[in-house]
């Protein structure tokens, strides 16, 4: 069974349609036996809209290799994984194929945009279905 959970992880205005990567963290609450442990950190995801697309797209910043970070420096053309020297295009595909470290692209996530009402406005939010894929494999497989 897969875990995932369709988190609010921003507002439309903070994804301009620049084509520039822009992390935000995933938040939820976690409950550990008889715990609840209120808008933790678990995980971080990249939002990439293009000039003129309505919603962004998501990816996660997990690297299917190891699992470390994948920074993205303002200005690069790349992703990169510090850990490996795996690299990925923006669209999360991996730079030299086959031939990089991690065993896949970049995890890419549902996207869904969903309006709010807020006092005599509209808030147009972001939503995306996170899911902690596991590592090392070529395959997305969900974590259990």
């Amino acid at each position: 069974k897969s875990q995932s959970q369709w988190v609010r992880l921003a507002q439309l205005e903070q994804t301009p349609d620049d084509g520039v990567p822009r992390a935000f963290p995933v938040l939820a609450d976690r409950v550990d036996a008889w715990n609840r442990f209120p808008a933790q950190r678990i995980g971080s995801v990249y939002l990439v809209r293009q000039p003129g697309q309505a919603e962004p797209v998501a990816l996660s910043a997990k690297c299917p290799h190891a699992g470390c970070f994948i920074g993205y420096a303002p200005g690069a053309e790349q992703f990169s994984c510090p850990c490996h020297t795996s690299a990925f295009t923006l669209e999360g595909a991996r730079v030299r194929g086959d031939a990089e470290v991690s065993p896949r692209d970049m995890d890419p996530l549902r996207v869904e945009g969903r309006s709010t009402t807020a006092g005599d406005g509209t808030i147009d939010e972001v939503w995306v279905e996170f899911v902690d894929f596991q590592t090392g494999h070529k395959q997305r497989i969900p974590q259990a």
